[in-house]
Order: C-alpha cells, then sequence, then structure tokens
C-alpha cells in the first residue's frame, strides 16, 4: 500500500464522509444503535449506547493515525445528519459499512460506496471485499451495484482494482 495521505473528506452528490468526531456521537449512535441496523454488523455491540459510540470515535483515530483503517462517517450536505458509517480495513481491503433506518433505500449506501472504491485503489489497495449475512439481501444489491462480484456461497464479494473478477474459492 502507498504512503498517500488518508482523504480528510470524500463528497457526493448529497453526502461528505469525514473522519468521525467526539461531538458527533450523540447523533450517530441511535441509528447504529437500533437493533435492525446493529442485527447485520459483525463487530457492533447491542444494546449500543454513548460509551460505544466515544470509545469507536477514539478507535477510528487511532486506527487512522495507524494507518490501519479508514473509518468515515456520512452525513448530508445540506443539514450535517449522520446517515451512516463506512469503512476499510487498509491491512486487507475489507469494506463495511452501515446505515441508518430513516436513511435506508434512497442510495446513501451506494453512494457511500462509490466515493470510498476510488479512495481506496488510490491508497494502493489492490482489492476490496465485503462479507454480507445470507439474508442481508439489501447489503448484497448495494454491494452489486457498485460492481462487487459474489465469490462463492459464503458471502463473500470483491471488486479488484475497479475491475470484475471472477474467482473460485480456491483462489479467492
Amino acid at each position: 500500500m502507498t504512503g498517500a495521505p488518508l482523504p480528510d473528506r470524500l463528497d457526493t452528490a448529497r453526502l461528505t464522509l469525514r473522519p468521525f468526531r467526539m461531538e458527533d456521537v450523540e447523533r450517530f449512535v441511535p441509528l447504529i444503535g437500533e437493533w435492525e441496523v446493529a442485527r447485520w454488523l459483525a463487530r457492533v455491540p447491542h444494546p449500543y449506547g454513548l460509551e460505544d459510540g466515544q470509545a469507536w470515535v477514539a478507535l477510528a483515530a487511532r486506527n487512522r493515525a495507524e494507518r490501519a483503517s479508514l473509518d468515515l462517517l456520512a452525513v448530508r450536505k445540506d443539514d450535517g445528519q449522520p446517515v451512516g458509517g463506512i469503512g476499510v480495513i487498509l491491512a486487507d481491503g475489507e469494506v463495511g459499512y452501515w446505515l441508518g433506518r430513516p436513511h435506508q433505500g434512497i442510495g446513501y449506501g451506494t453512494e457511500m460506496l462509490r466515493a470510498v472504491i476510488p479512495a481506496a485503489f488510490a491508497l494502493g489497495l489492490p482489492r476490496l471485499w465485503a462479507q454480507t449475512a445470507p439474508d442481508n439481501h439489501r447489503s448484497r444489491r448495494v454491494l452489486e451495484t457498485v460492481g462487487f462480484t459474489p465469490l462463492d456461497a459464503a458471502d463473500h464479494y470483491e471488486l479488484t482494482a475497479g475491475r470484475w473478477r471472477f474467482l473460485t474459492q480456491e483462489t479467492a
């Protein structure tokens, strides 16, 4: 991976993706803390409280400083309201994202991924991948919309250097 600086912000038509801040905690915790959001996330406890949010902001800042991950809060440009978050683990290109329930189904997930993909490849990652729960059809649709390809029955998706790439389980 290159030594290129991590982006301070990424903009889409409707969103700004930027690092999480302590002053964001009270506004994003109710979104990610809702069971219908948290249940799809492998690394998010439930219930999710203010202390969890504060710990996450500190961890995301530390991971950024150590170039371990790029974790961004997505806020609406028009009012600064958080809608979700997205992150990439820089060691292996794993992508994860979430959207608060009021912000689902209107294209924000696709916008977030389309902004992060070129930024991740610009950092030198050779591939991006994500894993979904078998019944998380919305997330699967978002991944496939932006060009991720299903790899195998284990619900892995991959995007390699911006090109479609079909792999068998043995070559993944």
